[in-house]
């Protein structure tokens, strides 16, 4: 049997990866906070405050784009919505349902109730023009057009 030495490693606190023994550097922030960073580029990044999410070839990143997953084939499941009818306080839900039925009826109902007065109105007119006769309007005075037609004060026709 062969034996794998243990190695104790680290990981940068900017880019997410391992430091092994002998790499990286600490930083000391004012605070008194340690933070161990892989190489120079990161300890430069990390200073400058730029996000290591916009980095591309950082963990960050790679995580916040979701790249490298091996789940990624398996799409999530989609859960359908269903539609359960429930009692309200005060009506159960037979009574629910007896009323929306019941409403097709009504607006039958009522349709047919305002197509009657409609009905009812029309002949009371008819009746009523039968027996008037239509009186003679006076001539309104027809509208005075400026000469020069439509366009008169512009400059070109359009």
């Amino acid at each position: 049997q062969r034996r794998c030495m243990v190695i104790k490693t680290s990981t940068c606190v900017y880019t997410e990866y391992k430091i092994y023994p002998g790499r990286g550097q600490r930083f000391v922030s004012k605070d008194g906070k340690m933070h161990l960073l892989l190489s120079r580029k990161a300890a430069v990044l990390f200073r400058k405050k730029t996000k290591a999410v916009k980095l591309t070839w950082s963990q960050a990143w790679r995580r916040f784009n979701q790249k490298g997953k091996a789940e990624q084939g398996a799409k999530k499941r989609i859960r359908r919505k269903i539609k359960i009818q429930k009692a309200i306080v005060g009506m159960t839900l037979e009574n629910i349902n007896r009323k929306k039925q019941n409403k097709e009826k009504v607006r039958d109902e009522q349709k047919k109730e305002i197509i009657e007065r409609q009905r009812k109105k029309q002949e009371k007119k008819t009746t009523a023009k039968k027996g008037q006769q239509p009186k003679k309007q006076a001539p309104q005075p027809k509208k005075v057009v400026p000469k020069g037609g439509k366009n008169q004060g512009r400059k070109y026709q359009i």
